[in-house]
């Protein structure tokens, strides 16, 4: 890996770990709009000069995936345990970095959050050359299980490539059996979700987060104008409202429904876990080395 990469991740990581701790200090508080704390981060990102890659958030047995729309006036409330999803690139290389924070004075789920916390760690540890991928995945259920929970089987750390949020390779949360060894400067994202519930996720409609799949012209006149606005994420995810903002929502609506039918886009839906679990998260972006270098860590 050359210096200007590594420079590049470096620079992604801070400002998604800035970002990350931000957006998770006014989600504490509760009655705070997701709205205006999802508006709030992208335009931090790009404060700290980096490039949106997303901002998302989870609340109780969501575990990712949700974006508020323009006209959402959801609010958090006292004791909602809430996952922010905080993902930087510059020039395509990605910092991809989450938590959880239980709102207001509640603790009641604080063994969750150290659960996820603890099974993050264990597997940072392990995020050197030649470590099989199984054994990250025993080292994440195993700290979850020593808390009485265990770890979301169908959701997965992942490789990062350049402009790729899953670089082809899953991070186990589990012992999957997986001998594949990691590679020195392969970059990964370790992501364990911690849940009271069955440890499995299904999708929920509506989603508000999509991503660019096959690169085609639309015969759709909306899809064409949505295709335009979301061509600097070089198949980034984007969500509905940068659309609806800028095209209206019927245009936007239509549209996506018709490059969705095109088999253009892919819909990215709201994960739950099945039954109805409470669902904590922590993610780090680090590169595989003799001494793994965690560059999405909060270095206060």
């Amino acid at each position: 890996m050359d210096k200007e990469i590594l420079d590049s991740y470096i620079k992604a990581g801070k400002v998604a770990a800035q970002v990350r701790k931000e957006g998770l200090k006014k989600l504490a508080i509760p009655d705070t709009s997701f709205l205006e704390v999802m508006d709030y981060c992208e335009k931090r990102i790009v404060e700290l000069k980096g490039q949106i890659a997303w901002a998302q958030l989870a609340v109780n047995e969501v575990a990712a995936h949700y974006c508020p729309e323009e006209d959402d006036t959801s609010v958090n409330k006292e004791g909602q345990l809430i996952k922010i999803d905080v993902g930087v690139h510059i020039n395509g290389y990605i910092a991809d970095t989450a938590a959880t924070v239980e709102v207001g004075s509640s603790k009641q789920y604080q063994d969750y959050i150290t659960a996820a916390q603890n099974a993050l760690k264990a597997a940072m540890k392990l995020a050197r050359p030649g470590t099989p991928l199984y054994q990250l995945g025993e080292a994440q259920i195993s700290e979850a299980e020593a808390l009485g929970f265990t770890t979301v089987k169908n959701l997965s750390g992942h490789t990062l490539g350049r402009y790729k949020v899953h670089g082809g390779t899953s991070i186990p949360a589990y012992n999957n059996k997986d001998k594949r060894e990691l590679q020195d400067n392969e970059v990964i994202a370790i992501e364990p979700f911690v849940t009271n519930g069955t440890g499995l996720i299904k999708e929920k409609n509506p989603a508000t987060i999509f991503m660019v799949e096959r690169l085609q012209s639309s015969r759709s006149l909306y899809g064409k104008k949505i295709l335009e606005e979301v061509k600097s994420q070089r198949g980034l995810p984007f969500t509905t409202r940068w659309l609806t903002r800028k095209l209206g929502r019927t245009p936007a609506l239509l549209g996506l429904k018709q490059l969705q039918q095109e088999g253009i886009i892919q819909a990215y839906p709201p994960l739950v876990e099945v039954s109805n679990g409470m669902v904590a998260q922590f993610e780090n972006s680090m590169i595989v080395k003799d001494k793994p270098i965690v560059y999405t860590k909060d270095e206060n």
